[in-house]
């Protein structure tokens, strides 16, 4: 059996893979009795059903999808009409990105007479795969939620400067937009795409923490053996108290290298042009312009397809147009992600950058260039909102099941040679997701 080079990531309905492993727990075997079951067993007794459901159901739990393929082939083969097991196989082939053996395995449970679920499951999956099997695809998402932070406006420890505001604690308004489109070029998994970001904070008091932004960008996927590179070219728009203040345009690349099966070296470069207007609470202007480059090192570690943990080196450089503006940075990212099934996460982030400034910058020191260490910290829990209340067995609509709640916090602090710019701040949010593919 030939599977492609990548996952498929959680799709709207990934908690259905949960779903279709109850499902064939409901053939008989008892979770209370399940222990674990070694390769060695299965050899033994290839032709044990049983055994063969519990390995199953075991290497999932353990993210080793490609060993439970191969289980539940051997159960539809050696039992063709158990039909909960075949719809299970077919989750399984769609998370490892067979589309065209999930599509076939669904197919053939058309007119089985399933359970009312079973058949809602094998209808949605069935629809995904021929999605992804299209040459030409499109994604959105769209978030809304509300946040709070303690010092939004990053107001520094020296709050006696006139031209800056006390520090005020503040509740926002947030949320985001994203539309994506992939178009197939060859027949070698290449892609063309091309996407929109948009993201708003908009504060009810506290006005210089307003904040828009929009980017779009345009590029191409290409996969090489145990290599993938995407080029591309973006541009972007921020605004900053309902003013425009800055314009930026480039490009760059990420490339990701399998040094195994678990273990990816990703890689980005990045350099675009930022032009800055004067606006109403700043008349710099034109001084911020100037070409800003950033790259980034990576090592990925996915032990199990639960469990991803991400360590990343950072650097930039900017090139303003008045030295006081330009400046270097490093710095070091890590990040989790653990899946805690049926479409429950935990993400966790933290990173460190020491970011130095080439010369003095009079608007908030006379003495010397600003240096700043800024480290940020977040942790958040999500999970869909048919998970959640199928804890009270309740049955949501189909168009609002999917949608994902996520609650977060986060801890952001940044040491600075000048007081202005010593600032820290705690933040709480709430977020809903709804994510479509067509």
């Amino acid at each position: 059996m030939e599977f492609c080079r990548k996952i498929r990531p959680l799709g709207k309905k990934s908690v259905s893979l949960y779903v279709a492993l109850a499902l064939a727990t409901a053939t008989g075997v008892s979770s209370a009795a399940a222990q674990s079951v070694t390769f060695d067993q299965i050899l033994a007794q290839p032709n044990n059903l049983e055994l063969n459901l519990r390995y199953a159901r075991q290497e999932v739990a353990s993210g080793r999808l490609q060993q439970a393929a191969s289980a539940l082939e051997r159960m539809v083969l050696l039992e063709p009409d158990w039909d909960s097991a075949r719809l299970f196989y077919g989750v399984v082939l769609y998370r490892l990105g067979d589309l065209e053996g999930a599509k076939r395995e669904l197919r053939l449970l058309e007119n089985r007479n399933l359970p009312p679920q079973q058949e809602r499951d094998r209808v949605r999956y069935l629809a995904l795969a021929e999605k992804q099997s299209s040459p030409l695809r499109f994604s959105s998402r769209f978030s809304i939620g509300a946040r709070y932070d303690s010092n939004p406006g990053f107001v520094g420890d020296d709050v006696g400067a006139a031209s800056l505001n006390d520090e005020e604690s503040d509740g926002a308004i947030i949320g985001g937009t994203k539309f994506r489109a992939e178009l197939d070029i060859g027949n070698a998994g290449n892609y063309l795409f091309a996407e929109t970001h948009s993201q708003i904070n908009e504060f009810f008091d506290v006005d210089q923490a307003d904040l828009i932004t929009s980017n779009a960008k345009v590029g191409a996927t290409f996969f090489g053996p145990n290599l993938i590179a995407s080029p591309y070219v973006t541009g972007g728009v921020s605004y900053l108290q309902h003013d425009r203040f800055r314009t930026q345009f480039g490009g760059g690349a990420k490339i990701k290298y399998s040094l195994s099966s678990q273990v990816e070296l990703q890689l980005h470069g990045r350099a675009v042009y930022e032009n800055y207007e004067a606006t109403s609470f700043s008349s710099v202007g034109d001084d911020r312009d100037g070409w800003l480059s950033s790259g980034s090192i990576g090592l990925q570690w996915r032990p199990t397809d639960k469990q991803k943990f991400v360590l990343t080196g950072l650097y930039a450089d900017k090139d303003a147009d008045f030295d006081g503006f330009s400046y270097r940075s490093v710095g070091v990212q890590a990040r989790s992600l653990t899946l805690l099934g049926k479409g429950r996460f935990l993400s966790l982030q933290a990173s460190y950058t020491d970011r130095e400034y080439e010369e003095i910058d009079e608007f908030y020191t006379f003495t010397e260039p600003r240096e700043d260490q800024r480290f940020y910290a977040r942790a958040a829990l999500g999970a869909p909102l048919e998970t959640l209340f199928s804890n009270f067995d309740v049955e949501l609509p189909e168009a609002i099941s999917d949608v994902v709640l996520q609650v977060g916090v986060s801890y952001t602090n940044n040491n600075s040679n000048v007081a202005l710019r010593d600032y820290d701040n705690l933040s709480g949010d709430i977020l809903f997701t709804k994510r479509i593919s067509f």
